[in-house]
């Protein structure tokens, strides 16, 4: 099978940014032709900063340009939007994970109908390389929402099947435990993204790398994959079952 999608996951600290770009050089020089969005890229179909998801029986009321239309959804840059229309659409702001108008069902519903888009829309592209889009993203969106792990599970096997035009294969960056790849993280990230995770770990989402670890490893399942065991500074095994996924291209 020609993978043309590459889905590179693992907790913070495991080397997602790091690999992706690896596996774009790799192909690059052996002329493959390919792109890479790297983490919080706006293009990666599971960022959805600033983007509204508007019912289409809501849209009416708006005289506004849109991103894209699906069979239910338009969906609006607000940061194009006019600052009246961006206050009448902030209760759809599907970017928000904090947004009490849009539940886990809702958040699901909505962007699964995007995702289905956004295939459409890169069939015919060259390989692609997408960090943290699979399951990074959607499981911390979920979680944030409310989820439960059985919604987290179906919302990500819908992705799975969303996707399976392009041939996916994810590669799976694991340390031993959650807290192992979160420590690690923590000595290599600095002070600003430690701040960051000890104020999750003090609010309502105090387990969330343990029951992402959990998830993602229960997940792996949905789509062929390649689980890379990463040790301290040791990224051998990764390297290794990169090249050779490689040759499968």
């Amino acid at each position: 099978m020609n993978y043309k999608l590459i889905l590179v996951e693992g907790l913070p600290g495991t080397g997602k940014t790091t690999l992706s770009e690896q596996i774009f050089n790799l192909l690059s020089k052996q002329g493959t032709p390919s792109s890479v969005l790297l983490e919080e890229n706006t293009k990666i179909p599971s960022n959805f900063y600033n983007i509204a998801g508007v019912p289409i029986n809501d849209f009416i009321d708006f005289a506004m340009p849109f991103i894209t239309k699906t069979d239910n959804y338009f969906f609006v840059d607000l940061g194009n939007c006019t600052e009246e229309a961006k206050q009448q659409l902030l209760r759809y702001d599907i970017g928000d994970e904090f947004n009490k108008h849009i539940s886990a069902k809702e958040y699901s519903r909505c962007t699964l109908e995007w995702w289905q888009n956004w295939v459409a829309n890169n069939t015919n592209e060259p390989v692609l390389i997408l960090d943290s889009a699979f399951m990074q993203c959607p499981i911390n969106e979920m979680i944030f929402r409310g989820a439960s792990n059985s919604e987290v599970s179906a919302y990500i096997k819908s992705i799975s099947e969303i996707i399976e035009p392009l041939h996916p294969i994810c590669v799976y960056l694991r340390r031993e435990s959650a807290k192992v790849a979160i420590d690690f993280a923590k000595t290599v990230k600095g002070i600003h993204w430690t701040n960051g995770i000890d104020s999750l770990a003090q609010s309502d989402f105090p387990d969330l790398f343990e029951r992402r670890f959990y998830l993602e490893n229960e997940l792996l399942h949905l789509i062929p994959n390649i689980i890379c065991d990463i040790n301290g500074n040791d990224w051998s095994d990764a390297e290794l079952k990169i090249n050779e996924m490689l040759l499968s291209l």
